[in-house]
């Protein structure tokens, strides 16, 4: 088969790394039977090419940034390319193009558009914006042969919205990349000394967004700090993506009193992560707005006690690995903090038990599913 894949939005963090991640196993699972035509942007190729002798990289001479741009591009240039013998068109980012002339198979990834918490607390011009994308969303996932969903959660929650029927679905979770794991931490030294981080420390990764609840974040851990070791830092790596929620997390930092005690690395190249989670004390996750999360995984599977927030996918992907906080409730989050801090016997069950459920995620495992629905979608 001939797969047409659009991965024109994959930017920053869960985007890269599924593409990253699934077109090696594509390959490895798929018997030699299929050839791979990846339409991705120029400044993120090195990124996601896995230098396969099936694997053809093409990159789009015009999408823009804005929704209204891309769109365009999906609608009206993709058809084109998908005629260029495609047999089946697979959009990783929950976007449809109407006019294809291949059936398509979509996976849904970014829940936010769908969770009117998560709009009520964005700026307008993204609200705006995440609207927009629902309503794309919805039609997209009408037009769609099958429709991939990572984690029971968001196929629950988007079934009926989406008006499918079970037999156009699919549950696959994602994997995990195999360089996350306590080995890393071998590296850490080296890697620690060139970010300018210092040991110990928490850590927590994601893209400064609202629903990642940075904020509150930090303001739990100024209040954990009294019953913490005054060395202990909090590091926070992720990209900027929204200026005003990282203004608050710099004033929330200036108001707390933590100038000395939170460092914010930005974004992290990708090969530095292994060593910087398996580095750290603890790893922290408090968002509240998640599909599948890699990072959560990365964390799991990385051997450090994880603490993460309890709402939406989080329990079915982290299951006995962590403890839960509300994401919402500082005082929570400090709570969970100490709580695991004063239990070393906690803090090694953690540790086992994270490794032992990341080890349930396979890139393998998510190609082979991916390849069945790509067989029912093509019959």
């Amino acid at each position: 088969m001939r797969i047409l894949i659009n991965a024109t939005s994959a930017r920053l963090g869960g985007g890269i790394t599924v593409v990253r991640n699934l077109l090696p196993a594509l390959c490895a699972q798929d018997g030699g039977a299929n050839e791979y035509r990846v339409i991705a942007r120029a400044d993120v190729r090195a990124q996601l090419d896995p230098h396969h002798a099936r694997v053809r990289f093409e990159s789009p001479s015009m999408v823009g940034e804005s929704i209204a741009s891309r769109g365009a591009w999906e609608q009206l240039a993709l058809p084109a390319l998908a005629l260029r013998g495609a047999d089946l068109l697979f959009s990783p980012a929950g976007l449809a193009t109407f006019a294809s002339p291949v059936p398509q198979v979509l996976m849904v990834q970014n829940m936010a558009p769908f969770d009117a918490d998560v709009q009520s607390r964005c700026t307008p011009a993204v609200r705006r914006r995440l609207r927009v994308l629902r309503e794309l969303g919805i039609l997209s996932a009408r037009r769609a042969k099958r429709v991939v969903f990572i984690s029971d959660f968001a196929r629950t929650q988007l079934t009926p919205l989406f008006d499918l029927k079970p037999e156009r679905t699919a549950r696959l979770h994602l994997g995990r990349d195999l360089a996350f794991s306590p080995e890393a931490q071998a590296r850490a030294p080296a890697m620690l000394e060139s970010l300018g981080v210092r040991r110990p420390y928490l850590l927590s990764v994601g893209q400064f967004y609202p629903y990642k609840n940075i904020v509150e974040l930090v303001i739990g851990f100024a209040r954990a700090r009294p019953a913490l070791p005054p060395e202990l830092m909090l590091v926070l790596a992720g990209a900027e993506i929204e200026p005003t929620v990282a203004q608050a997390v710099r004033d929330a930092i200036a108001r707390e009193q933590l100038q000395e005690h939170v460092k914010l690395l930005g974004q992290v190249r990708y090969e530095e992560l292994p060593p910087l989670y398996a580095g750290a004390q603890m790893f922290l996750f408090p968002s509240s707005c998640e599909n599948f999360p890699n990072i959560l995984v990365e964390g799991l599977a990385s051997g450090v006690p994880v603490l993460c927030s309890r709402l939406g996918p989080m329990p079915e992907v982290a299951g006995p690995g962590a403890d839960y906080f509300d994401p919402f409730d500082p005082d929570d989050i400090a709570a969970a903090i100490v709580r695991v801090h004063r239990d070393p016997e906690r803090q090694a069950a953690l540790r086992k038990l994270g490794v032992e459920v990341a080890g349930r995620y396979s890139w393998d495992a998510t190609a082979r599913g991916l390849l069945d629905v790509f067989a029912a979608a093509a019959a």
